[in-house]
């Protein structure tokens, strides 16, 4: 197994500019991401509040808001790039050639999965830090302490595995690599949307709120905002109304809230991730081994 995931890990990573790409890609996202949507956050705050500027409090926790949605993103994106090993592998037949040896297929199969939550992680941690750097300076990582690195480790590692989980029955039915880049694309494009990192939550329509609500990237991205956020929000909402407070973390995907305006607590929504990851993994098994017989 551990030689699977070593193999999986060194194939991925031997195209030393693909993989060189794959961080670059995430400081340009970072880049787009201060300029266009944290704006967009700084200009709605300047407006209900009824004034031209905005204190460093508030930018400061405007960009942890960005981090938290991008770190997100990136969990996902950069952990089904990984899985592109097991898609060359499929167009080259080379799984095939472990099929028929004394590796059963449930080893090759979890071997693809560990490799791209590893590199996924990697990926997504790295980003996670330089986004802090970046956008609050390394004084700010000194206010986190050690059970809030902890949890944001965590969160993350949960992250790379629901998105594995979530690839995984589209992959069972992708086998060339322009599919995958197709694929690739689809679904970094929808990410944004559906976790509500693009675009408030609180923007959109009732039904739409829902479906974004359901979504479980969406809850792990409340999840990291709360752990991200914590310090900011209190500075920032210190002497305030807690209505005031409230109201910012449903409109901006804090809090998430039900049809029956039920809020979701931090256990419900790692239960229901939970078994979204246990579902979504029983999906990929059942597709794997009707494609089998189908054979």
């Amino acid at each position: 197994m551990l030689s699977l995931v070593k193999r999986n890990i060194l194939v991925y990573i031997r195209d030393k500019m693909a993989f060189f790409m794959s961080f670059l890609s995430v400081v340009i996202l970072l880049v787009l991401y201060q300029v266009f949507l944290g704006q967009m956050q700084l200009d709605a705050i300047k407006e209900s509040m009824g004034t031209t500027t905005v204190s460093s409090p508030v930018i400061q926790m405007v960009n942890l808001w960005l981090i938290a949605g991008l770190t997100t993103i990136v969990s996902l994106t950069s952990t089904l790039g990984a899985f592109s090993v097991m898609v060359s592998d499929r167009e080259k037949k080379l799984n095939e050639d472990f099929e028929i040896s004394s590796c059963p297929l449930w080893k090759l199969e979890l071997s693809y999965i560990i490799a791209a939550g590893m590199l996924g992680t990697l990926v997504t941690i790295l980003c996670f830090f330089f986004g802090v750097l970046l956008f609050n300076g390394f004084n700010y990582l000194q206010m986190f302490s050690l059970a809030d690195f902890l949890k944001i480790l965590g969160l993350i590692v949960m992250s790379c595995l629901l998105s594995a989980t979530i690839v995984l029955p589209f992959l069972s039915l992708i086998k060339s690599s322009s599919a995958f880049s197709t694929l690739s694309t689809i679904i970094g494009t929808l990410i944004g949307f559906l976790s509500g990192v693009y675009i408030a939550i609180g923007s959109v329509g009732s039904v739409l709120a829902q479906v974004m609500t359901w979504f479980p990237m969406t809850q792990m991205n409340a999840m990291l905002k709360n752990v991200l956020m914590s310090h900011s929000l209190h500075k920032v909402f210190a002497g305030a109304p807690q209505s005031v407070e409230n109201e910012y973390k449903i409109s901006y995907g804090l809090a998430l809230r039900t049809v029956n305006n039920h809020t979701l607590s931090n256990n419900e929504m790692l239960l229901y991730v939970s078994m979204c990851m246990i579902g979504l993994l029983a999906i990929y098994m059942l597709l794997k081994k009707g494609m089998k017989y189908a054979k």
